[in-house]
Formats: structure tokens, sequence, C-alpha cells
């Protein structure tokens, strides 16, 4: 989706404030954030897939990058590595060029400092073919891209079509509690909860992982660690595939350390599937588990099957959160994924919450990058749904950067359609969790919960 009119709104709000002088609006910040990670290098190499290998290419397609390259930004001499009906694709406003004079014309102004296209894909069949590669200069890749290539009736190869993407691409590295504190503070967030990652460890998604559960373990103890760096703004979540033969024995070993305030649950990468009665079965031992150990959960319910929706929530309404009565369970990103949210799934909360439904008594929603890349009759829809809910159930949070909190928080602030007092409302909620009391709810505490709370 377009993120234009989200990226417009935030500057123009962020010009009016420094235009107008500081204003309540303006200097309303969130009191914490409840969706935030950290990184351990060794997570951060299943976060990100490392980019592809260079290939080797014919001789005249490797004539035309090396002139592209020489004459990166000669408008007159790009020309000729075009095609005439050219076309490429600008993300400056989101628009075609198209002719080759217009399209070297835009290409020699685009970029600040000379680079090379690093070929990692290419194919050519008679007159055509297509290219796919990286942009790169000495210090990384900034960028992908795609082209489409023609050869001309002299036998040389030229760009019919290039689409860009920047920047790009993706590669995670440490994401610590130092750079995490600094990014709060941008934000003006004074607290935050860490959700662990070591469920990565456990994904289907990553295969073949050596001593799987000694990585687990490992990265949820880390992310403890960077917490306990910072007691006054951090608490520590940690996290684990539920379905693993393990689950509840690391839940057990962190609630046991005491350094752990809840657990993060993602059933997208645990590939949990809310209609297998046997994984059912096993979420429900674990929902146990954690009210009996007084670990609050944070679920990402999400899972990427297509059919995900309003079956899905009614199962984790009617069989899940009736094992965890006593302690908080935030369903993250509103029941949906991230960017924007799935409504159909959302909504059987808004009906149970609206009915009084007592399942729901300790229910809260994040509403991390749900604001993101959404078009105004969405955000619309989540503003109504927000109300409906009811605004101290909602929780901000901004999830692992970037954007890093400071944006995430102006582009929730500048698009979702609600009043100043309503953002203020949801600015200065705080989850249950970060008081920790010992009585929790009004229940006494029990033996095992003195060891975590």
């Amino acid at each position: 989706m377009n993120r234009a009119p989200a990226v417009l709104a935030s500057l123009l709000f962020a010009a009016a404030c420094a235009s107008t002088g500081p204003t309540p609006s303006c200097n309303l910040a969130p009191a914490a954030d409840h969706h935030q990670h950290l990184l351990s290098a060794e997570a951060a190499k299943l976060g990100g897939e490392p980019p592809l290998a260079a290939v080797d290419v014919p001789p005249e397609v490797a004539r035309l990058l090396a002139d592209r390259a020489a004459h990166w930004n000669d408008k007159k001499a790009l020309q000729d590595l075009f095609t005439e009906d050219s076309i490429v694709y600008t993300f400056d406003d989101h628009n075609w060029i198209k002719g080759r004079v217009d399209v070297a014309d835009y290409l020699g102004g685009r970029f600040a400092r000379p680079y090379t296209v690093t070929p990692v894909a290419v194919h050519l069949d008679g007159e055509t073919g297509y290219l796919a590669g990286y942009f790169t200069r000495p210090d990384k890749n900034f960028g992908e891209v795609q082209m489409s290539l023609r050869r001309g009736t002299d036998g040389k190869w030229r760009i019919a079509a290039e689409s860009p993407v920047f920047p790009g691409p993706t590669v995670r590295t440490e994401y610590n509690a130092d750079q995490l504190i600094k990014n709060l503070d941008a934000a003006g967030i004074r607290r935050a909860v860490v959700l662990s990652t070591a469920y990565w460890f456990g994904s289907p998604f990553h295969k073949n992982v050596e001593n799987e559960l000694a990585k687990v373990r490992a990265e949820n103890d880390w992310t403890a660690d960077q917490a306990a760096r910072y007691p006054d703004r951090l608490i520590a979540f940690m996290s684990v595939n539920p379905l693993k033969d393990y689950a509840l024995g690391e839940l057990e070993r962190c609630a046991k350390s005491g350094r752990f305030k809840g657990v993060k649950l993602h059933f997208g990468n645990s590939q949990i599937d809310m209609k297998k009665p046997q994984h059912v079965a096993k979420m429900k031992e674990f929902f146990r588990a954690a009210n009996r150990l007084r670990l609050p959960i944070v679920a990402h319910l999400w899972t990427g099957d297509p059919s995900y929706g309003a079956e899905h929530s009614r199962v984790f309404l009617d069989q899940l959160l009736p094992e965890a009565p006593d302690i908080v369970v935030q369903i993250a990103h509103f029941a949906g994924g991230g960017p924007g949210y799935t409504d159909s799934a959302l909504g059987v909360f808004a009906d149970a919450i609206q009915k009084g439904d007592p399942r729901t008594k300790n229910l809260y929603f994040d509403v991390a990058t749900v604001a993101d890349q959404q078009p105004e009759a969405e955000l619309t829809l989540f503003a109504a749904r927000i109300r409906q809910v009811g605004l101290k159930r909602v929780l901000y949070g901004s999830d692992l950067g970037p954007p890093y909190a400071r944006q995430e928080w102006l582009t929730f602030r500048t698009t979702v359609p609600l009043t100043d007092d309503e953002m203020r409302t949801i600015a200065t909620n705080v989850a249950p969790y970060f008081s920790c009391p010992l009585v929790w709810r009004g229940l006494p505490a029990r033996a095992e919960a003195r060891a975590t709370l």
C-alpha cells in the first residue's frame, strides 16, 4: 500500500509544531511502549535473509552494467543505455517516468554518489530478458532493482523498464538496550517492554537450528540481561514456540529466575493452527501454566493463513482465554499482523467486550504498526474499533524498527482520526504488568508468583 499519505501527514504535523511553538498536542508522547524487541547477534542471523550472491552475466550485459556505473550522473550518456520507449518507476512521487530522454534525465540526477548494479539473477531469451540485482556501493547494498532488457537491431542490450526499491535489502544486526533507549528517548517514551525473539530458534521457518533449546534459552537470558541494564525503564518478556516439547520447561525456568514479567507468543512464527485440536490442546496447557505462574501474555494471533479471521478469534476467546483468567492477555497488532489489522478477527473481541463477556476482563490490545500504510477508510474503521473495545484497553507499541518509536507514534498520532483527548488517553495508558503487584487484581499471591513478579 502507498505509505505517502502517512509520511506526508507526519511531516506536516511536525512542521506545524515547529512553526507554532509547543502545544499539548505536539508534546504528547506515550508513557510506555508495549511492543518492543531486542535482537542478539545470534538472533539477528535469523531475522533477515543474507543478500543473494552475485552471478556472472553474459559479456554484453556486463558491458551495459559497466557503462551504467561509468556514466551514473551523465544524463546524455545514459540515454544510449535505455530503449526509446523505456520506463522507470520513481518512489519520489510514486509514478512512472517514460521515454529515454526523461528517464536518463531523472536517473542522471537521482543518485548523490557513484554506484554499481550487482546482478543476482539474469535470463536472456532471444531479443528480451530480465535482470534482478542490488544497487551497491563499497559499504553496502542500498537498494534493489529489477530490469527488463531488450536487444536492439545494433546488437546492444538496453534497459526497457526498471523498478527500483529503496531502501533495501533488510539485513538485521544486533539491536541492544542502549540502541533501544536512544530511540525511546528520541520519542519521549519513558518505559518499554522488550519481547524476546527466542521463539525464532524454534520456528518451522528456520529448519535445522543446531542446539535449538540452548539457543532459545540463551536468547531469553540475553534479553533479560539487556533489560536489567535499565531496570527503571525496561522489563523483559520471555518467549518460546509453545508447541515444542520443551516449551513448558522453558516457561518454568524463566519464571523461577525472577527476571521476566511475562511471555510473548507468536502464533504465525510458531505455525500454530487454531483449527487443529491438538494445537489448541497444547495452547490450553501453556495458558494454564502461564496463569499459574502469573506471567502475562502478549499474543501475536495473526498466522498468515488466508482464512485468518473470526474463526481463529472465537477459538482464542472460547478455549484459551478461560485458561488464563488471572493475568493480562495483550493481543498484538490489534489482532492483525501489521501493517494494518484484521477487522474480522478483532470484531469477535470487540463484540464480546461490548456484551460484558467476563472472559475479556483482562484483555488488552496493542496498536504496533496498525496505522502504517493504511488508506483513509481503514484508518476511520480502526478508530471506530478503538472506541468499541474501549480506549483504556488500547496500548501504544511500535515493534522492532525501522521505523522506530518516534516515527511510529507520529504516524499513529497524525493519521488515526481520534480526538486529542482520545489520543491522550492512549498515550497515558500503561499495562498493569509494569507495576507488577504481588496481589494481582485482588487475587492472593502464590508461592510461584513471588519468584516472577
